[in-house]
């Protein structure tokens, strides 16, 4: 059996060309262009005021569609100018809070990197300073007792 019975065709461009064809045929138009035609040309002053007031009812017309189509084009450019506006905005302050943020962080993981460096070096300087008190003051040792201070030449009072 067949799926399309009464041979309608499935593309949509041919069923619109078989919609024209049967109105056309239903309307005749070809006949009433004809008979449009003949009576034009019979009446010659009829058809001028016809196409007179068929021109000068068309200006208001198509003042109105164009201002409509400017208005419309008009009013997209300008979205699009305060649109594109903004972006630019946005962007140009994203931009500068990622490189204010980008920087305070580098500064501070420098800081951290410089304070643990530092400190790193001076206990390594306090440990080495520790070792050589250890070598030169006789009787030091470290938390156990206060170094052991020479004044011109006399010992202290705790020995």
């Amino acid at each position: 059996m067949d799926s399309n019975p009464e041979n309608i065709p499935l593309d949509p461009w041919q069923r619109l060309t078989a919609v024209v064809q049967r109105l056309d045929q239903h309307i005749q138009v070809h006949q009433k262009l004809e008979v449009a035609k003949k009576y034009a040309l019979e009446h010659p002053l009829v058809t001028l005021y016809i196409v007179a007031a068929v021109a000068m009812c068309s200006v208001p017309v198509m003042f109105f569609a164009c201002f409509v189509i400017g208005s419309i084009l008009f009013s997209i450019i300008g979205f699009l100018f305060v649109e594109g506006t903004l972006l630019t905005i946005g962007c140009v302050l994203l931009g500068v809070f990622l490189c204010l943020s980008g920087f305070l962080a580098f500064s501070l993981s420098s800081l951290v990197v410089l304070v643990w460096f530092s400190m790193t070096v001076s206990y390594s300087l306090l440990q080495s300073l520790r070792a050589k008190l250890q070598e030169t003051v006789p009787g030091y040792m470290y938390g156990n007792q206060r170094p052991v201070v020479l004044t011109s030449g006399h010992k202290s009072s705790e020995e």
